[in-house]
């Protein structure tokens, strides 16, 4: 019971923290909503570009796909139990990702991106997520080891993990992938590799889900789309470019997969809160694969393309189906899923956003003559209403205790040093120019950053008591020297009168700390 609890207590903790992650791709998409109604700041950081960038990539990169690579290891807790040095290793693979996630927003923040609708991060963080594929290689095999007979999902699983990473460095590849290669096309075997890529989870998850055991049945169904796929792509990659036809072929081959879940969905048995969660899933991504099948006719294609009822196509695919997917795969863990107002409010949110998008998808078209300035304000308040989901799993501690003043001390020390830090990011470059300071948007996104890691080990003192006196110590001593190179930098004409408020705040705060709590706190210790 120990080691299930500790496996238990990781996914939790993981599934809420990369959770955050995901709620801050949701408040973007609400932010480049409302600057698409005109309401926007002149910042270098939170301009609509680099927040559009951020929004998707988060939803696409961030809590969603972290999560579903834990489904083999939940499949495996509960045949076998798990692996204690495994756990160890999928840890390191999941900070690993969170790594990658943190490099991502900061380097599309500050303006790198490759301008994809997909794939916008640059390619070399690409290595950062092989390196975490190394780790899950790692822990997937030490939680095989498990078995005595290793069942055939797993070899087969085993075997695309260890593709995965190198796969990943080649098809993403700007020059020889098929990022690029794809963007102007129809791309209709891309995606069918995408649809592709959902099947074997869909299968995973009604084992994972499944009371008793789970026989999957018509396979021919999806190994025909297989081949194909596979086909497709080395045609690409070795020969020419495939021709509309042939993509579109491709492409007619994902409806297979509606006779096929249907037959997994009807053989299923499992409790009916998962169920209806996995019912949700299919039944997006079964519309999903419909609407995609009859857009891709060239004379309904070429009016529909790239407008907004593409864009709804993929919050219906991203934020019902494939995030259904993952409720139904923790909803018998996280009691917080086991609410129905989050799921229902997040569905009725991302079906209202579903629906305006689409209707201005058809206005983009010239099927309708809607003002697209309501439409946005409806679009705008739908994406606040679909964070409400979030509400589930934000734990605010209202309780009134007396802090002590050294907690009250590293409170203002978060406030100030780790908010403020991550409000000058976003706005100083507004803001500076404001109050006549120069602002070369270089040096001073480092100085911010460094602001913000100082307000976390305020946030660390604070969490931890037996520590809390250190690590304030800490934060003096990093302000004593982060004031006098300011000072310096001041002095020397090298910095503007921005670099003595600076020295003046921090030193500031020092002499506080030195006068009303350091001394207190030695004299009490001895």
């Amino acid at each position: 019971m120990e080691r299930l609890n500790n496996f238990s207590s990781f996914i939790d903790k993981n599934f809420k923290i990369s959770i955050a992650f995901f709620a801050l791709g949701l408040v973007l998409g609400i932010i480049y909503s409302i600057n698409l109604l005109g309401f926007s700041l002149n910042s270098e950081t939170l301009n609509p570009v680099n927040i559009r960038a951020i929004h998707i990539s988060l939803m696409l990169y961030g809590f969603i796909p972290l999560m579903l690579s834990y489904l083999p290891f939940l499949l495996i807790n509960k045949e076998v139990g798990f692996h204690k040095e495994g756990l160890r290793y999928l840890n390191l693979y999941t900070i690993c990702w969170y790594i990658f996630l943190v490099f991502m927003v900061i380097s599309l923040l500050l303006g790198k991106n490759r301008g994809l609708a997909f794939y916008d991060f640059a390619y070399e963080l690409n290595f950062l997520l092989a390196l975490s594929g190394v780790f899950y290689i790692i822990a997937l095999y030490k939680f095989i080891r498990l078995y005595k007979i290793l069942p055939l999902w797993i070899k087969v699983c085993l075997s695309v993990v260890i593709i995965a990473p190198i796969a990943l460095l080649v098809l993403m590849n700007p020059i020889i992938g098929q990022v690029e290669s794809t963007v102007t096309g129809p791309h209709g075997d891309n995606t069918l590799g995408m649809s592709l890529a959902l099947l074997p989870i869909y299968y995973l998850i009604i084992k994972l889900l499944n009371q008793g055991e789970f026989k999957a049945r018509w396979n021919i169904l999806w190994i025909l789309p297989t081949l194909f796929y596979f086909g497709t792509v080395f045609y690409r990659i070795f020969f020419e470019p495939l021709t509309y036809d042939q993509e579109w072929f491709a492409q007619y081959l994902t409806l297979l997969y509606i006779p096929l879940l249907y037959r997994w969905y009807k053989d299923s048995n499992i409790q009916n809160l998962a169920k209806k969660a996995l019912l949700i899933s299919i039944l997006a991504f079964l519309f999903v694969d419909i609407e995609g099948n009859i857009i891709f006719i060239p004379a309904i294609r070429w009016i529909f393309h790239r407008n907004d009822l593409i864009v709804a196509h993929a919050h219906m695919a991203m934020g019902i189906s494939v995030f259904f997917m993952v409720i139904s795969m923790f909803i018998n863990q996280i009691k917080e899923l086991q609410k129905s107002i989050y799921i229902n409010s997040y569905l009725f949110a991302l079906i209202g956003i579903f629906v305006v998008l689409s209707i201005s998808g058809f206005t983009e078209a010239g099927f309708l003559n809607i003002p697209t300035q309501n439409l946005w304000i409806l679009r705008t308040i739908f994406g606040c209403f679909s964070f409400i989901f979030i509400s589930a799993f934000i734990k605010i501690n209202l309780n009134t205790k007396d802090y002590s003043k050294l907690e009250l001390y590293n409170i203002i020390g978060i406030l100030s040093d780790g908010f403020g830090g991550i409000f000058l990011i976003l706005f100083a470059s507004f803001i500076y120019p404001l109050f006549g300071f120069s602002f070369t948007g270089v040096y001073e996104y480092v100085v911010f950053t460094f602001v913000s890691m100082t307000g976390i080990i305020h946030y660390m003192a604070l969490k931890n008591p037996s520590s809390q006196i250190i690590l304030s110590n800490l934060t003096v001593i990093i302000r004593v020297f982060a004031s006098s190179v300011f000072f310096a930098l001041y002095a020397s004409g090298k910095l503007g009168f921005e670099a003595l408020l600076i020295s003046l705040f921090d030193l500031i705060v020092v002499f506080v700390y030195l006068i009303y709590f350091y001394q207190k706190e030695i004299v009490c210790k001895d």
